[in-house]
């Protein structure tokens, strides 16, 4: 057997299961990554940008403060109270400076005019307006602390900028990759049942095709695994059944032919010894004489039945259809089998659709009419009967032939059309090689139509083939 395994099932799930699982850790990984940088960005604004944005407002409103106590001290003429609350106010903004500045050293040298040495006069100003002028050097402290609170909030809104980005790209990466893990469950899974089906299939029409009796073929190899193995196992199945057929079918066809030139030398000289052409013959010997003949018969009709299917297993059943008269057809087969059905005292009767015609071979289609109803003739009792009808159904024309015999079992249905296969209630009180229905089934087969059989036991069977319908 060749080698057929390339990449066996388990390799290709566990080939699919870890593409799944990488992209999806992968996936993980990223988002988790980038769940930390979030998170340590956030963590900065709050230890950072928030703290000394807090830092910044507090001393900014103490300067404010101070600012407003000096006025009030050059309004009200030299305030002593507002001197306190100068002082109070200015030693509250040292405090929070430098503890800022402890928080944030980045910003010591940015804020050193504001750890300098300083002054601030509290003399009255030589005009209202002056009064209301703010002091310069806190002005100055003033103008750096606002800078320094706007360079804080631009800072924040671009690390804000950077946290909306970065949440975007990610819930981006998240979709693309739950996008991919679909992709992958969803499409491998799709296309491992699809490759394991086909080829699944394939061994099953094979083992179908084989169940019919039919020739087996080989089936297709499309993949390279257990399940292509499979398949070279049923091929090479099928082709040592194809050589034990044809050497089978060699063998009947041999011995039909070798039992055929003897078989007609036995008959004839049954026929000369019973016309009396060798002398007077007695009843006793004449009776002797006809069960021979009736016997030879019988063995001359086996041996064209075995020869009819070794010639349509080998391919050699010829159809010549034309347009064939159905109540001709049925009206002949009746006839034919009148004589036996009168021996067994089964009666026969006849239903058919006037103006039904068909396009089939005649010949073949009367041996499935005769096999049928031989069939039923054969296997009812005595005082039954046999019934012939044919009627229209769509664009076919239904046969069916229904006795009042023992019934089929419905296990047993589907096996009675395969060669030499007998129903083993029937086997030893019947004779019969069991090659009726299987000539039947080959011959509608041939001509496009369907065959089977509905029974149940103990009330007869009803055999029922359809062949195409002309006009």
């Amino acid at each position: 057997m060749p080698e057929a395994r390339h990449l066996n099932i388990a390799t290709k799930l566990t080939i699919w299961a870890c593409a799944l699982i990488a992209v999806f850790f992968a996936t993980s990984a990223y988002l988790f990554h980038q769940v930390r940088s979030d998170a340590d960005i956030a963590s900065r604004m709050v230890t950072e940008n928030h703290d000394l944005d807090s830092a910044i407002q507090r001393m900014l409103e103490r300067l404010y403060n101070v600012q407003n106590n000096i006025r009030r001290y050059r309004i009200l003429g030299g305030d002593q109270a507002a001197v306190g609350f100068i002082v109070e106010d200015l030693t509250r903004f040292g405090e929070i400076l430098n503890e800022t500045i402890k928080k944030h050293p980045r910003y010591a040298d940015e804020w050193k005019d504001l750890t300098a040495e300083y002054q601030i006069t509290l003399d009255p100003a030589n005009s209202p307006g002056d009064n209301l002028a703010p002091d310069a050097t806190v002005r100055d402290w003033t103008d750096i602390l606002e800078q320094s609170l706007l360079d804080n909030q631009a800072d924040m809104e671009s690390r804000l900028t950077l946290l909306r980005d970065a949440g975007r790209h990610a819930a981006d990466v998240g979709m693309y990759g739950l996008i991919f893990c679909l992709v992958v469950g969803v499409g491998g899974s799709l296309l491992l049942a699809w490759t394991l089906n086909r080829s699944l299939s394939e061994v099953r029409r094979g083992i179908r095709d084989l169940g019919t009796g039919a020739t087996p073929r080989d089936v297709r190899i499309l993949s390279r695994d257990e399940l292509g193995e499979l398949a070279l196992a049923f091929n090479a199945m099928a082709a040592r059944l194809r050589r034990e057929e044809r050497m089978r079918a060699d063998f009947v066809a041999m011995l039909s032919h070798e039992i055929r030139t003897p078989l007609t030398s036995v008959r004839e000289a049954v026929d000369l010894v019973g016309s009396g052409t060798f002398g007077e013959v007695n009843e006793k010997q004449k009776r002797f004489l006809d069960i021979a003949g009736q016997e030879s018969e019988r063995l001359s009709d086996l041996l064209t039945r075995l020869l009819s299917v070794s010639r349509m297993e080998a391919e050699e059943l010829h159809l010549n259809p034309e347009r064939v008269d159905v109540a001709g057809l049925v009206e002949s087969t009746v006839e034919r089998l009148v004589p036996t059905a009168r021996a067994a005292s089964v009666t026969l009767e006849s239903e058919v659709e006037p103006g039904l015609a068909v396009r089939a071979d005649p010949a073949h289609v009367r041996q499935v009419l005769t096999n049928l109803a031989g069939n039923g003739v054969k296997f009812s009792e005595r005082g039954g009967t046999v019934r012939l009808i044919a009627e229209r159904s769509g664009r076919e024309v239904l046969f069916s032939v229904a006795d009042d015999g023992p019934g089929i079992p419905v296990d047993e249905q589907e096996r009675i059309f395969l060669k030499y296969y007998r129903e083993p209630g029937v086997r030893d009180s019947i004779d019969g090689a069991g090659l009726g229905l299987a000539i039947a089934r080959r011959i509608v087969l041939a001509h496009d139509g369907r065959i089977w059989v509905e029974s149940e036991p103990g009330r007869g069977a009803t055999f029922r083939f359809t062949l195409p319908a002309i006009s």
